[in-house]
């Protein structure tokens, strides 16, 4: 009896890690629960009885932490393999859901890459409109990048120069948000000395 309340509450355990790894694909998710539980069974080295197994699964946390640690360290591992652009973005959508520094790390990169992108516009449209693209001071205060309709209501500041500055922001701003979420979602990986049975860290 002691032996299948021990196993009782282990799987009981396993089922509440199972919910937080949404994300994953259903092979993953087994590949993780079966190395959970194998290294509890190891932990307890026979003696299965429900107090070792509680000791055991203290050691190894809460299941929502190591749900979400395995969630955020198998994303990154896809994007270690996949580090273009479409690669890290992907993953960075993917941890929105999951914390709420996977969600700023998706605003931070969703605010970069839109920065990027106007300025790689602005630089490839001005030569098919160039009167009505570029840096534009419309009031005293107030300045805008992009397209006005009636060009005489502004004051261009930088004419033709917009191309190669709008190509050299728009490409530096675009890696370094790039090279930003790598970092971030490596910095989310629990680095130190993980217990066994939870996925090593990339």
């Amino acid at each position: 009896m002691s032996r299948d309340a021990a196993m009782a509450h282990l799987e009981t355990y396993l089922a509440q890690v199972r919910r937080n790894l949404k994300g994953l694909s259903e092979a993953e998710i087994r590949e993780v629960l079966l190395e959970l539980r194998a290294h509890v069974l190891d932990r307890v080295e026979g003696h299965l009885t429900p107090r070792t197994v509680e000791t055991a699964l203290a050691a190894l946390g809460s299941p929502r932490e190591v749900g979400r640690a395995n969630v955020t360290e198998r994303v990154a591992a896809v994007m270690e393999k996949d580090r273009s652009f479409f690669g890290v973005l992907a993953a960075v959508v993917r941890l929105a859901g999951l914390s709420l520094a996977g969600f700023f790390l998706f605003l931070v990169s969703l605010t970069g890459y839109g920065v990027a992108a106007s300025f790689l516009g602005v630089a490839v449209l001005k030569p098919f409109r160039p009167g009505h693209v570029g840096l534009w001071r419309t009031a005293p205060d107030t300045y805008s990048m992009g397209a006005l309709s009636h060009p005489a209501e502004g004051q261009e500041l930088l004419g033709w120069w917009i191309i190669p500055v709008g190509l050299v922001l728009g490409l530096a701003i675009g890696y370094l948000t790039w090279r930003f979420g790598r970092f971030c979602i490596r910095a989310m990986v629990r680095r130190p000395a993980r217990e066994p049975g939870v996925s090593p860290a990339v």
